[in-house]
């Protein structure tokens, strides 16, 4: 996610004008054929999230993120976030506060599957911003919905080495061969700006998914992010980053902002993307990246990083020189964790 700035997940500010009549002129009257209002859908029926929820109807608690995950890109689904539910019957209003909250934070449409185990009910939910297809064995089509721009896709062998592609067509799309010579399976994102920033938006296995997929990591047994950066840096031979004292700072305050607004991105103040943050604070560098993540440690946090082709790529670029490091918790008691990197950073006012 290089641009000038490397951004892994512009803020879109909407006014919504409301007509209404002048204090002196009389109410209309209601069209008495009128048809009442429907409800605003929530989510839009998936039937392969429907499979996810059968299959996970008959346990007793949710499954980790990671499970979660890999269930349903087992079953085909490539939305990016996956989020589930559990609950009993009877609890319908429990598990549409629950869309709506999810609705609310989101940055593009739902789309979820609902299962029933005797009295337990698992309700599946996924934002939909883009689609990765299969085409043949060897091609994938993607595409963004009409509020994300800028598509790429990064592409992870089986060796770990990771590549990205320009994906043309914008809205309408673009089938993209794989080249049969890159080591199978790959794991592919799709990757596009939305109202929050750059983010990945769908994701999909080519080729056989692995049973343990533990490319490179490297998170077990370190206490720290500046640990964990640095063996992750050190293995792709890009050089050890100071610690800056102004890049924490900030990192730390963007940290908050995810928790507090229950949105995971990077343009969600008015300043914009995390360049013009720090240019904020008076702090200009060559070249500006972020890394965001919210799991429910920050050892899970990191982990989710690492293992997104797109967040390794930025974390591990070899041109960054400072690095700060930022966390916080939200109501939940979720962390939040920013990596705010940058190529030769000085203070200019």
């Amino acid at each position: 996610m290089l641009r000038k700035s490397i951004l892994i997940c512009a803020t879109l500010l909407a006014i919504h004008a409301t007509a209404g009549a002048e204090k002196n002129e009389p109410p209309p009257e209601a069209d008495p054929a009128a048809e009442p209002a429907k409800p605003e859908r929530l989510c839009i029926r998936s039937e392969k999230l429907e499979l996810v929820a059968s299959q996970l109807a008959d346990l007793q608690h949710i499954p980790p993120s990671p499970e979660l995950i890999r269930k349903a890109r087992e079953a085909g689904v490539d939305a990016n976030p996956v989020y589930a539910k559990f609950g009993v019957t009877g609890e319908f209003n429990s598990f549409k506060i629950w869309l709506e909250n999810l609705k609310e934070t989101a940055d593009a449409p739902l789309v979820c599957g609902r299962a029933r185990s005797g009295e337990r009910i698992v309700l599946i939910a996924a934002v939909r911003a883009g689609v990765l297809e299969l085409v043949g064995k060897n091609s994938l089509h993607a595409e963004v919905i009409e509020d994300f721009r800028d598509p790429y896709l990064v592409v992870r062998d089986a060796k770990g080495s990771s590549r990205r592609i320009s994906v043309d067509g914008e809205n309408y799309g673009s089938t993209i061969a794989l080249p049969p010579e890159w080591d199978r399976p790959l794991f592919v994102q799709l990757v596009a700006t939305g109202p929050n920033g750059p983010r990945p938006v769908a994701e999909r296995w080519v080729g056989k998914m692995p049973q343990n997929d533990s490319t490179g990591a490297v998170t077990e047994g370190l206490q720290s992010p500046e640990a964990w950066l640095m063996q992750l840096r050190r293995a792709a031979d890009a050089r050890t980053l100071r610690s800056n004292r102004l890049l924490s700072q900030e990192a730390t305050s963007h940290a908050r902002m995810i928790c507090e607004s229950g949105k995971l991105g990077h343009e969600l103040d008015p300043y914009g993307d995390p360049e013009a943050r720090l240019l904020k604070r008076g702090i200009e560098a060559r070249v500006v990246g972020e890394a965001v993540a919210r799991a429910a440690t920050m050892r899970a946090a990191l982990h989710a990083i690492e293992d997104s082709p797109s967040h390794r790529m930025t974390v591990t670029d070899p041109r960054f020189t400072d690095a700060g490091y930022g966390k916080a918790k939200d109501d939940r008691g979720r962390t939040c964790a920013v990596i705010l990197l940058a190529a030769w950073p000085r203070k200019v006012h």
